[in-house]
């Protein structure tokens, strides 16, 4: 595969030529008509043709990068060729890739948007997670109209997980989260009606997801999923938890310090890393998931979980904030890399990347004349996140959520790995 970044005078008629590949395959893989405008800066899906034609700046190093092949296998495929022999319009074979397999997940609300988004995304998925059974203080789970989601899920093959969590009023709630688990009776109830809920509707595992429980919940926590762990091993069901983005073992604050790594990582199957919201809808502009700050949570879970158990987090979605940012002021607008995208182009202003953060981003002014930057992601981003997710030996992948849309991410996805 090859990531095309727009430049200046670029169309789809121009790539056809220079790839050699039909305008109409490029249009169809990035979901583009022949009239649409492409906006510089923007990231495009090349599908992997049989050969390669050298460009400009062009190295072994590079090329290999470009496609997704060792420099050693480009070689063999192109005997004799050097950075010395190389010259722009050289066209090269490329050799058949080796993929690796992930496990991926997503969770999805079942709303029509998500569904939507789920068909393009279920050939790129090994899970998807229903959020969410919200559990209250009696043990008790709030129904879900998740019916007719769960029947496309199964109809594409993609393996269905229902997610609990301690939210109450839209909110992760500590008293909901400490009465579950301080209560035997009422822990043993979550558990009993989670597994009925599961047989009833049909879905083949779990994903705990209770957050904001404070340093006094934490053995607790880690009880409670030994428990449920073992019940639904015994019903053949898999177990997945989510856990902030921790730097440290001794991370202070309410939604760290009771998500213990080391334990997550001992009980259940896979452990979610919420590896996002650095850039936050009410913080400061900047990356959704800079990699400086990624690492560093990376850096540390490896310490504590084996990396076969680890889903990293990744998010389909940015900010759009206006400026200049005033703490507590007006919250930034989500939106997806398409959006972004079309936003960019609408207001004719290049797309940037910063190479720190592995981010796009741009900044335009809107009609009442205020400054906006926003933040998002690409396949120059996505890339770089799934060189990670290969670097450090990860089992997979789990996205945030399928409320937003990125159809041709997907075509990389497959394209790149085997989905388990």
């Amino acid at each position: 595969m090859q990531i095309h970044v727009v430049k200046r005078g670029d169309s789809l008629w121009k790539l056809s030529h220079f790839y050699k590949l039909p305008w109409q395959e490029i249009a169809t893989v990035n979901r583009l008509t022949q009239n649409d405008q492409l906006s510089v800066g923007q990231t495009l899906f090349i599908p992997t043709p049989f050969s390669y034609t050298v460009q400009p700046g062009d190295t072994l190093l590079v090329i290999s990068k470009k496609i997704g092949v060792p420099i050693t296998e480009l070689q063999q495929a192109n005997p004799g060729v050097s950075d010395m022999s190389l010259h722009v319009g050289l066209v090269l074979n490329v050799p058949e890739r080796k993929k690796k397999t992930i496990v991926t997940n997503a969770f999805a609300e079942p709303v029509p948007k998500a569904r939507v988004n789920f068909a393009a995304a279920a050939k790129g998925l090994t899970y998807t997670t229903i959020f969410s059974y919200e559990v209250n203080e009696n043990g008790e789970l709030t129904p879900l109209d998740d019916d007719e989601f769960l029947k496309e899920i199964k109809n594409k093959n993609v393996k269905p997980l229902m997610a609990i969590t301690n939210i109450k009023d839209g909110e992760f709630s500590t008293e909901v989260g400490t009465a579950i688990l301080t209560n035997e009776s009422v822990s043993n109830k979550v558990i009993e009606n989670s597994i009925a809920m599961m047989k009833k509707k049909g879905y083949q595992g779990i994903s705990v997801d209770f957050e904001f429980l404070g340093k006094k919940n934490k053995e607790a926590y880690n009880n409670f999923l030994k428990k449920i762990t073992k019940a639904m091993h015994e019903e053949n069901y898999i177990v997945l938890t989510a856990v902030a983005p921790k730097i440290s073992s001794t991370q202070i604050g309410e939604w760290y310090e009771s998500h213990d790594y080391k334990a997550h990582g001992e009980i259940v199957d896979y452990v979610i890393l919420m590896t996002y919201e650095w850039g936050f809808s009410g913080g400061p502009p900047m990356a959704v998931s800079p990699v400086t700050s990624l690492k560093k949570v990376l850096d540390y879970a490896i310490t504590e979980i084996d990396p076969k158990k680890i889903l990293m987090g990744i998010n389909l979605y940015g900010y759009d904030w206006k400026l200049p940012y005033k703490e507590g002021g007006e919250f930034a607008k989500a939106l997806n890399p398409v959006q972004a995208t079309q936003l960019a182009g609408k207001r004719k202003e290049a797309i940037q990347y910063s190479k720190k953060d592995e981010a796009p981003f741009f900044t335009y002014w809107d009609k009442e004349k205020k400054e906006h930057i926003v933040w998002f992601e690409d396949l120059r981003s996505m890339k770089a996140k799934f060189d990670i997710v290969d670097q450090y030996g990860f089992a997979g992948v789990s996205f945030w959520n399928l409320s937003f849309g990125y159809p041709v991410f997907w075509n990389y996805l497959i394209d790149r790995y085997t989905i388990k």
